[in-house]
């Protein structure tokens, strides 16, 4: 940890630097307008701005997020229009079909995909219009790119860095598609980006109130729900902790943060494991754990020299390494590990895990090698196949309708109708997803200026706990997907929010644009209220910034 002791331009500032659940007796630097000073004179003597003099304030300093903002508007609603009411994909009808099944009392959850997103939809499918999903995700997306854009401001960032930051979630087709469809990645992402702000908010009336508890416990609750979206959350709650060890002091606060963060992440964590081992027998978030492994080290498994139980056998690949495909082992009822028969009294997916462990354990480099293929072609300059040869055609804009006769007649049996198009719409939105999005190298160099960030800040004993936060967000979330699935670029989709906050927090740092004063620590300040100190101001103009 940074300084032990209480010196001149420590102490409060320190915490103010990195803010949120960390903050006693100060907050990071808030930007604010150009004569901020003068409207706080005029408060004082009883004649404060009124409510549109601050709105008006609001739109001229931040006029660049709000255009920005209008206009990602105005393409999800190109969006909506074009493709009526809703894309669907294989999953959307799983979620859809367990949505009915919760409204009409029967709530055995899902035993493949985690069901927190049906009982989401749940009043939608009451009114019966599915394309409010749509609609409501299409306004998560914007709410996203808010907090993008709040989260940065919050840390001194100028306003057009900050607006800058939000294009990718606004204006990037992997996300404007996804919100059409009826899938859990939009709000699952939301909920991850929603529980990282919350927690490096500002708190110094909470700490002085003795709740600044509550910023760790609302992440860790966020946290934990959005485990009910997509299992692979579970892994976030490792840089939350990292973020409250590295900014919270003394013992006694970081135990306190601790136990709200870790103690609200389990809440809805170890209820939805006690719904599933009431349905299904079992603490566990899904029955296809051993199916989805398989998967992935079917694509360079090796049995040779590896010994295996005779019952284990037949799942060993024949194919040549360079003809397998991942989703056809995932998938396929041709896959060995369907039609293999497990031995008497255990289930098919325990074997096939045990198979999985077994191939991991003889070819460790391997699956690296593997894992680390995945990770890195998420950053590659064109949306391709990937490694695995999955097509990602369902993630961008078409002139046609997916054919999927399957999906189409099961939505026919929960009573809607299939997906139809406005083919000029259509035919704009292939153009524009064609020619406008942000390429992988973009993301790779942000993700690099959130690590140099993290090392230089360190060097400089300047506060680097925020950064840690989103930088180490950002590659976490990434590694379930690249080592556990197939790769497809619908798990990418938190690189458009975290990697450019990562960034221009790593940025900030280097360019020294947060107080050297300022420390990732919290310390007790020995003393009653600290007096304000000059913050950077985060706009256009180099104002002063003001403690409110």
């Amino acid at each position: 940890m940074l300084g032990s002791g209480r010196r001149p331009g420590s102490g409060a500032d320190r915490a103010a630097a990195e803010g949120g659940a960390t903050a006693a007796a100060g907050d990071p630097p808030l930007a604010v307008p150009a004569g901020a000073g003068e409207l706080s004179q005029a408060s004082k003597a009883g004649d404060g701005p009124t409510t549109s003099a601050r709105a008006r304030d609001g739109l001229r300093r931040h006029w660049l997020f709000v255009a920005l903002l209008l206009l990602g508007a105005a393409l999800r609603g190109v969006v909506l229009a074009a493709y009526h009411p809703a894309l669907i994909f294989p999953d959307s009808v799983r979620y859809l079909q367990y949505a009915h099944n919760f409204a009409d009392g029967h709530w055995s959850v899902d035993a493949l995909r985690q069901s927190g997103y049906s009982v989401l939809i749940i009043p939608v499918l009451l009114v019966h219009d599915l394309w409010i999903i749509p609609l409501v995700q299409h306004l998560v997306g914007l709410a996203t790119a808010l907090l993008v854009y709040a989260v940065l401001i919050r840390f001194g960032t100028r306003t057009w860095l900050a607006a800058v930051a939000a294009i990718p979630v606004l204006f990037d087709p992997l996300q404007l598609v996804l919100e059409q469809y009826v899938l859990s990645d939009v709000w699952t992402v939301f909920l991850i980006l929603a529980a990282l702000v919350i927690l490096v908010w500002r708190q110094d009336a909470r700490e002085r109130s003795g709740t600044g508890w509550l910023p760790a416990a609302a992440c860790g609750l966020l946290l934990g729900v959005a485990v009910t979206f997509r299992d692979e959350v579970l892994i976030m709650i490792v840089p939350a902790v990292l973020y409250v060890l590295v900014a919270v002091r003394p013992r006694r606060r970081l135990l306190t943060r601790l136990g709200a963060l870790a103690g609200c992440f389990a809440i809805p964590v170890a209820g939805y494991l006690g719904w599933f081992d009431a349905s299904h027998g079992q603490l566990s978030f899904t029955t296809f754990s051993g199916a989805f492994l398989y998967g992935r080290v079917a694509d360079f498994a090796s049995c040779a020299g590896l010994s295996l139980p005779a019952y284990e056998r037949p799942l060993c690949p024949t194919q040549p390494v360079a003809e397998r495909n991942a989703d056809f082992y995932t998938w396929n009822p041709a896959s060995p590990q369907w039609t293999f028969h497990p031995p008497a009294g255990t289930s098919r997916d325990a074997v096939v895990r045990n198979f999985s462990l077994r191939i991991l354990h003889h070819q460790p480099l391997g699956y690296a090698e593997a894992v680390g293929r995945d990770f890195v072609y998420g950053f590659s300059p064109v949306r391709g196949d990937g490694p695995e040869h999955y097509s990602p055609a369902y993630l961008k804009f078409q002139t046609y309708v997916r054919p999927d006769n399957d999906a189409y007649a099961s939505m026919r049996a929960l009573g809607y109708p299939a997906p139809t198009l406005q083919p000029k719409l259509a035919a704009f939105l292939t153009d524009y997803g064609r020619w406008f999005y942000v390429p992988g190298p973009v993301f790779a160099a942000g993700l690099v200026l959130g690590l140099a960030g993290l090392v230089v800040g360190r060097l400089r004993r300047r506060p680097v706990g925020v950064t840690l936060l989103f930088t180490a967000g950002a590659v976490f979330v990434l590694l379930p997907a690249a080592a556990f699935a197939t790769f497809d670029w619908r798990y990418q989709l938190p690189q458009l929010s975290l990697i450019p906050v990562a960034a221009i927090l790593g940025g900030n740092t280097i360019s020294s644009r947060i107080p050297r004063s300022s420390q990732p620590e919290l310390r007790d300040s020995g003393g009653g209220p600290q007096p304000d100190r000059p913050a950077l101001s985060g706009g256009d103009d180099r104002t002063d910034g003001v403690r409110p």
